[in-house]
């Protein structure tokens, strides 16, 4: 009949086995931080994104919005971050299986571009809706 293991040798492997799921998650966060450094040092857009989220959540913080109001332009704008960086994923894709210019191409390129762009507009809207609304029902 098998033996249960000891409560010591079931922490230490429960130690063990943490400290295996703590390096493969930390490798794994390397290699997404690397991902997210190349979009940066390529994509002028991301970069112009990334500073005006920055700018929108501190304006918001400061603004003195409710919890709520700031995770919806948290929202907005990691959709539009997010969004950026599949479309870089996307041009990445297609610079590899069509290295030369192609129509096709840049129409698929023009069509996600207009993705980030629609995103970017409906958290433009979100921002100034919640903003609007804030300051006309919290100061009638």
């Amino acid at each position: 009949m098998p033996r249960w293991p000891s409560a010591s040798n079931a922490i230490l492997l429960l130690s063990v086995c943490n400290f295996l799921m703590v390096r493969l998650f930390a490798k794994s966060a390397a290699n997404a931080l690397r991902g997210i450094t190349f979009v940066w040092q390529r994509e002028r857009n991301f970069r112009i994104e990334v500073v005006i989220g920055t700018f929108v959540v501190l304006i918001v913080i400061l603004l003195g919005l409710t919890y709520t109001e700031v995770i919806s332009i948290l929202v907005a704008v990691s959709v539009v971050l997010g969004a950026e960086l599949f479309n870089s994923i996307i041009e990445e894709i297609l610079d590899v299986v069509e290295p030369h210019y192609s129509v096709h191409v840049g129409r698929l390129k023009d069509v996600t571009a207009g993705v980030v762009l629609l995103l970017s507009l409906f958290a433009l809207v979100i921002g100034a809706l919640t903003v609007i609304h804030h300051y006309t029902f919290v100061f009638p």
